[in-house]
């Protein structure tokens, strides 16, 4: 046997593994120096007032970064869908429950409910068991209030509901810049927050109460803060940091 060459071949096989475990303990410092910064991102205070009420933000919560400048988004009702059973819509063939989460979405049913391409699914906002929730669009923010829902059973979509607008054009509105998540957090958690409170999501879009009288609604850049048991939703205006609260099942079944 050649124990020079087996010698090198060890050494090297010893130097891989350094480097495989070097990799793998780096990517987790990473990953915890990422969770250092989401929180370190809240101020002082707040973090002091959320040690002394026992809130938290969900491991899997991320506070965003981005601040980017908006506007006011107005626009009007096509159709509003209501709540009750006899509002829903049949979908006939039933496609397989499934497809909300891949790219067969519009290919299956695409030629049944109209606009589709402009919703985009709300996995936090869904009611699990019930319906798949998806948020109308407008380019990379929602619009939480206006709402498709995909009702299943038996791991079958059955019906549907649709909220249809249509975006009006806006030269009035000037673009500002948004708050910081955290800054909006911060509120919401020392002024609305109950204590034992889990933060599951904070997510930017947009909201304004609904006038269903008014040939224009006025739906305003907004922070959503959503809890772990989906009581209340708190929106945080995210120019002038005004909060206002929902119940859990106003985001899900206005």
């Amino acid at each position: 046997m050649d124990w020079r060459r087996a010698k090198s071949v060890l050494i090297f096989a010893f130097l891989m593994l350094n480097i495989i475990l070097g990799y793998q303990l780096w990517t987790e410092w990473r990953e915890r120096l990422n969770t250092v910064v989401n929180w370190t991102s809240l101020p002082p205070e707040t973090l002091q007032f959320m040690r002394e009420n026992n809130i938290i933000v969900d491991d899997n919560a991320k506070i965003p970064t981005e601040t980017p400048a908006m506007r006011d988004l107005t626009y009007s009702i096509k159709h509003l869908a209501g709540n009750r059973i006899l509002d829903q819509k049949p979908i006939n063939p039933s496609p397989e429950s499934r497809i909300v989460f891949e790219e067969e979405l519009i290919k299956s049913l695409g030629g049944v409910i109209p606009e589709l391409s402009s919703y985009k699914l709300d996995q936090l906002g869904s009611r699990e068991g019930v319906f798949f929730a998806f948020n109308r669009m407008e380019g990379e923010w929602p619009i939480f209030d206006i709402h498709l829902k995909l009702f299943y059973s038996e791991r079958k979509i059955k019906t549907y509901t649709q909220d249809i607008i249509e975006i009006n054009s806006s030269t009035t509105n000037k673009d500002q810049q948004v708050l910081p998540a955290a800054k909006a957090l911060a509120k919401v958690i020392e002024t609305n927050l109950p204590a034992g409170s889990v933060v599951k999501e904070i997510r930017l879009g947009y909201h304004g109460e609904i006038f269903e009288d008014a040939e224009t609604q006025v739906s305003k850049p907004s922070w959503r803060v959503l809890l772990e048991n989906g009581e209340e939703v708190y929106y945080v205006n995210a120019f002038s940091a005004e909060v206002t609260t929902e119940k859990g099942d106003a985001l899900v079944n206005q």
